[in-house]
This record gives C-alpha cells, structure tokens and sequence, in this order.
C-alpha cells in the first residue's frame, strides 16, 4: 500500500499501475482513490494510473491543524506528484470537488507546466448550488453530521446518484455510505466552506491552453450540468459530452461504458 511522506510529514495514500504516460485520478467532496479502483484497473493497460487520496481523505493522514483550502490541496497534490513522479508530465482527471482543484492546477501557469492533458468531471469554475450554502450552514450549527449514516444515506447519496443507480447498484451504494462515514467532520465542512465561499476560477479559464474533456451528467444534482456548458464555452481547447439518459453526478459508475470510450477516445488524441 504506497505511501510518500510530504515535507510538513504527513502521509498521503496512493494507488498506482500500469506504464506509460502518467493518467492522474483525483478524487471529490468526502471521496477517495477507492471511487476510481476500476478505472485504475482498466486505463493501467496503457497508462501509468495514480489515483491520490487528498490529505484529510481516504487513507491520508487527517491533521486537525490544516486549513484544507482548495489551494492548499492543489499545492499539497504537486508536492506528492513531485515525490512520486519527479517533474514528469500527466494528464490530470479530476471528479467534482477533484475537478475543481484540478481548474485550480490549470491556471497556476506555475503548476499548469506540468500539464498534458485535463479531464473534468462532473464540476465547475464556481459553486452556484444555493442548496449546498444551506448544507454547510447546518453543518457549521450541528444541525447535521457528516458521521449521520442517515443524513449520508438520505442527502448525500441523494446528490449523488440518480435513482436508478440507488436502485441498481446496492453494494455499491453501501460502500459509498460506509466510506463516506469514515470522513471527520471538520475535514468535510473546511472543503465544503472552501468550495462555497473561496473557490472561483472562472475568469481564469481562458488560460487553459492543454486538450481539456469536459464530462457531465445530464440529471447531475450536485453540480449541475450547465456549469459543464458554460466552462466548454470559456476553456479554448475543450470538448463536452453529456451522458445520457437520466445520469447524475457518480458518471463512471452511472455511464459506464459510456465514460469509459469517451475517455479512451479523448487520451488516444493527446
């Protein structure tokens, strides 16, 4: 189980196989490298896959004392791809709160350097989801907990997967709620509160100049699909296809097939 040690000392889990081109896979909101253990599997017949656990998530040391900005995660992100691949170039995929800090990576032109190619999935330039400013509101009062397995099962599976999803892929769904469950509270309501009042990209867009594929689910509660619109018309090398029919916000598991040719298809171009 792969480890690197990060110069403040903390700890950050990774999952890797595969050789060839670096395909970096970056996890969301209360997510970990476990949301990507298939696409893992699959792209490492042609790729180099890293899939990272962000500090505060999955398998990553939880110091109380972070901040868990978004900047501060990209920056904590360069640091670990630095300690395991050196300056090698990658081709950055990045789901919800993961694509954000990927937007992120993109328009630092220091950090950008680094760049071949971007995925976003499911995400946006800035958060405008009136409902998820009320979410950290109630979490900030205790009027909810991220350690609530019903709160989790109800709202947050809510926002995430589409009812035929929930309906369909039960084992899948446990898992989700049980991982989601292992999360602290504060590392959850400092990235929400990061995301809701801190992160705004969208005048950097422009900037992006590597090939960029643009995901979305057509039914996305969570990030919604016109914010995958609005970012394909402002990122000047990017193409956008929205998956069908009835698809929320967890597309590799939603669309599959779907997600997974779009992106074989995307990467063979670079």
């Amino acid at each position: 189980m792969p480890y690197v040690e990060l110069d403040k000392g903390y700890k950050i889990h990774y999952l890797e196989k595969g050789k060839g081109k670096n395909l970096v896979l970056i996890h969301g909101f209360l997510g970990s490298s476990w949301l990507f253990e298939a696409q893992v599997d699959h792209f490492s017949n042609n790729y180099r896959v890293i899939a990272i656990d962000h500090l505060g998530h999955g398998k990553s040391d939880k110091p109380e004392s972070e901040s868990y900005e978004l900047e501060e995660l990209t920056q904590f992100l360069d640091e670990t791809l630095s300690k395991i691949i050196g300056d090698e170039k990658i081709i950055l995929v990045g789901h919800s709160m993961g694509g954000m800090i990927s937007l992120i990576y993109a328009t630092n032109p220091k950090l950008a350097k680094r760049l071949e190619g971007l995925i976003l999935m499911a995400t946006a330039p800035k958060l405008n989801n009136p409902g998820l400013v009320q979410y950290v509101e109630d979490l900030k009062s205790g009027a909810m907990s991220l350690k609530d397995r019903q709160t989790i099962e109800t709202i947050f599976v809510g926002l995430c997967f589409q009812r035929k999803a929930r309906k369909e892929q039960t084992e899948l769904i446990k898992e989700f709620v049980d991982r989601t469950l292992e999360n602290e509270d504060f590392v959850g309501l400092r990235t929400m509160e990061s995301i809701v009042n801190n992160f705004d990209v969208e005048d950097k867009l422009k900037s992006i100049s590597v090939p960029t594929l643009i995901l979305t689910g057509d039914r996305d509660l969570f990030i919604l699909p016109s914010e995958a619109e609005s970012m394909n018309n402002l990122i000047p090398n990017s193409t956008l296809t929205v998956f069908t029919p009835k698809i929320g916000h967890m597309i590799q598991y939603e669309a599959t097939e779907q997600y997974t040719d779009t992106v074989e298809n995307f990467l063979k171009n670079i």
